[in-house]
């Protein structure tokens, strides 16, 4: 049954999640890319000069990627360069939704955040793994004989094609919950501790979903990750970049797999200005 859904859908959530933990420790990187599944489908480390790994993953917020930090101090996974994902609604995910495969790496206080339901419910979920890709809508889907472009690479980076509408629309919440707020200081705390080098990065965003946003709490929320930069941690904003359309998004908000490496190369060489200016 999973081989099948794979060939629909492409890998698990679980597939996935394990994957990324067993090949970051294949090879040695020099940076490390951590976010949702904006820069988890919108960043290629193949794009980069240094060389990177996409640990990110969907829906992940800051909680996960701190304890994706610890796990790596405790595999010995050392790295000089931190792509942080950064975005206007990303402080207000709080997901349990992956933790019956977070469970399994992260340590044990990783799920004191959570309440006693997700635990139970985790059990579950690790047990039936419902809520991988395609479970709910297998039934309907199974005998279609299209086979998934859906797959992850070595370097991290989840590959889903799609086209995005015209009219593709969402109202997301800029609210920034403390619990985020807290884990995202963590994160910036142990970088500087350990003299790595930050790199906060906003991807491009469609203009269907920007208007929504009140320009007061843009520049608000400017100001406060504006206020965690330093001469070794610096703010990317590329949300209102121009010279992207429609036809460089798989959905609302996702780049597909050509405008994600042409976005990497962006990014690149801001990233080698920013190494070039320090010294």
């Amino acid at each position: 049954m999973p081989v099948a859904l794979e060939q629909i859908y492409g890998p698990s959530t679980k597939r996935q999640i394990t994957k990324s933990f067993n090949d970051i420790k294949k090879k040695e990187y020099d940076l490390i890319i951590l976010g949702n599944s904006g820069p988890y489908r919108g960043i290629n480390p193949d794009s980069l000069e240094i060389p990177a790994y996409n640990f990110s993953h969907d829906n992940d917020s800051y909680n996960q990627m701190y304890y994706k930090i610890l796990w790596m101090e405790r595999n010995n996974i050392k790295f000089n360069h931190l792509i942080l994902g950064v975005d206007y609604f990303h402080f207000n995910i709080f997901s349990g939704t992956r933790n019956y495969v977070y469970n399994g790496f992260f340590e044990d206080s990783y799920q004191k955040d959570y309440p006693d339901f997700f635990s139970n419910a985790n059990i579950f979920l690790d047990r039936t793994q419902i809520l991988d890709p395609g479970r709910l809508k297998f039934l309907l889907k199974l005998f279609e004989p299209k086979k998934t472009e859906r797959f992850m690479k070595d370097n991290g980076q989840y590959v889903r094609p799609g086209k995005a509408k015209v009219d593709d629309d969402h109202v997301y919440s800029m609210h920034r919950l403390p619990v985020q707020m807290n884990y995202f200081n963590l994160i910036i705390d142990f970088c500087k501790e350990n003299n790595i080098d930050v790199v906060l990065c906003m991807l491009p965003k469609r203009k269907n979903i920007l208007r929504h946003f009140k320009p007061d709490d843009i520049e608000e929320f400017n100001m406060y990750i504006n206020s965690f930069t330093s001469n070794r941690i610096h703010y990317l904003n590329y949300s209102e970049q121009e010279g992207w359309t429609v036809a460089d998004y798989t959905d609302r908000i996702h780049f597909n797999e050509n405008a994600a490496n042409k976005f990497s190369g962006v990014l690149n060489d801001d990233i080698m200005r920013l190494i070039k200016n320090k010294k």
